[in-house]
């Protein structure tokens, strides 16, 4: 008898060992699935702001564009006026200087 109570306490733990890896793979389970959904919804987060700082890039580098190219445009115009005063001062320098001698050409220098 003693035999068979030792068969029947050997199967009792081997019952109560398949019981206990089934409990702690069904928390296994439901850890990785937790996990899952944690993952799942820091990607969508991600997503979201990734996508409203590209918009506020766009936002922002279409201000620049436009502010650039004004102060371009403000520096071009600045640049020909200063280039259209420089000829006039060069052309009155040398208008003058015509005069000065009579309207006669400067000879070339040998």
């Amino acid at each position: 008898m003693a035999r068979q109570d030792d068969f029947k306490a050997l199967a009792q733990d081997i019952t109560s060992a398949f019981d206990e890896r089934m409990a702690v793979l069904a928390s296994i389970k439901k850890d990785i699935h937790e996990m899952k959904e944690d993952v799942h919804r820091m990607l969508d987060d991600i997503h979201r702001e990734r996508s409203e700082s590209t918009s506020q890039l766009r936002k922002n580098l279409s201000r620049s564009k436009t502010a650039l190219k004004k102060d371009t445009s403000n520096l071009l115009k600045g640049f020909k006026k200063e280039h259209d005063e420089s000829i006039s001062t060069w052309a009155h320098l040398g208008s003058t200087m015509r005069a000065k001698r009579g309207g006669v050409a400067r000879k070339a220098a040998k």
